[in-house]
């Protein structure tokens, strides 16, 4: 089955667009990141992958190789169809995805349409053998980045005691440093990051 198509984008819409490719208008599905950074009437090149069923032919769109990659591993996992794998690549980025398993984020990976909390703790048990094993990918699991090294942190440890997540701490300590400066301390660090944790829940409901 063909691996790529280039052509006109002759319609965009949520995860969808049809291509025109010499004139036959091909009905694919993306991502959300993907559809956004389409333009109408504008030629493009998509890397894709074919589903095919008894009663359904449906081809899937992708900007870059780790995008498809990442696609077709949850699509091994059980309880992953195409519609959660899409629904995963629409709600978190490459990096972010990784960023998820990596740091065992379930609240991330459970934001994706049918994927609740169970799926996606399986999700994350499984994606980091998967990811592992792949070498582009796996770069990305052991990539450094300065705002995740937590190792020392009061802040970040008093936020994980007060029931935080891993991702819910770190992003909390990093804003609150932003916002008060390297000057501040411990104390006035943490309140300032339950307030901004306080804040991203409210806005949630």
């Amino acid at each position: 089955m063909f691996a790529s198509l280039r052509g006109r984008v002759l319609f965009s819409g949520p995860n969808r667009i049809v291509l025109d490719v010499n004139g036959i208008g091909f009905d694919v599905w993306v991502p959300d990141v993907v559809q956004r950074k389409l333009t109408r009437d504008h030629e493009t090149s998509l890397l894709t992958y074919c589903h095919i069923r008894e009663d359904s032919f449906q081809i899937f769109g992708f900007l870059t190789e780790q995008e498809k990659t990442l696609f077709t591993m949850c699509l091994d996992i059980n309880g992953v169809g195409p519609k959660a794998a899409l629904g995963l690549l629409s709600v978190l980025s490459v990096d972010a995805f990784a960023r998820a398993i990596q740091e065992q984020d379930v609240a991330a990976v459970s934001r994706a349409p049918g994927v609740g909390k169970k799926l996606a703790q399986r999700i994350i048990l499984e994606m980091k053998t998967k990811m592992g094993g792949v070498p582009e990918l796996s770069a990305l699991l052991g990539a450094p980045d300065a705002a995740a090294n937590t190792e020392g942190d009061d802040v970040y440890e008093a936020l994980m005691s007060l029931g935080c997540s891993p991702a819910e701490a770190r992003k909390a300590a990093v804003h609150a440093r932003e916002t008060l400066g390297t000057d501040a301390s411990d104390e006035e660090l943490v309140r300032a990051a339950l307030r901004s944790l306080a804040k991203v829940n409210h806005a949630q409901r």
